[in-house]
């Protein structure tokens, strides 16, 4: 039986504030800090603190999360 390791997690993380025009501090849902950001050729949403966005991390840094929509 062979497990294969998924390259990438989707979740969704909590906006706690914003860092810059595209990065925002959040929260995981286990109440770990991240930073999570739009890519440089997407439009910058307008998140409210609090407000709950899907993102995609990769399992071998979970310390970013790119915002898939919002």
């Amino acid at each position: 039986m062979t497990l294969e390791i998924p390259e990438t997690v989707d979740a969704h993380v909590v906006i706690q504030s914003q860092h810059s025009h595209r990065t925002w501090h959040a929260t995981l849902p286990n109440g770990k800090s991240v930073i999570a950001f739009i890519n440089e050729e997407d439009p910058p949403p307008t998140l409210e603190i609090g407000a709950r966005v899907p993102v995609c991390m990769t399992v071998s840094d979970f310390s970013r999360a790119l915002i898939v929509s919002a």
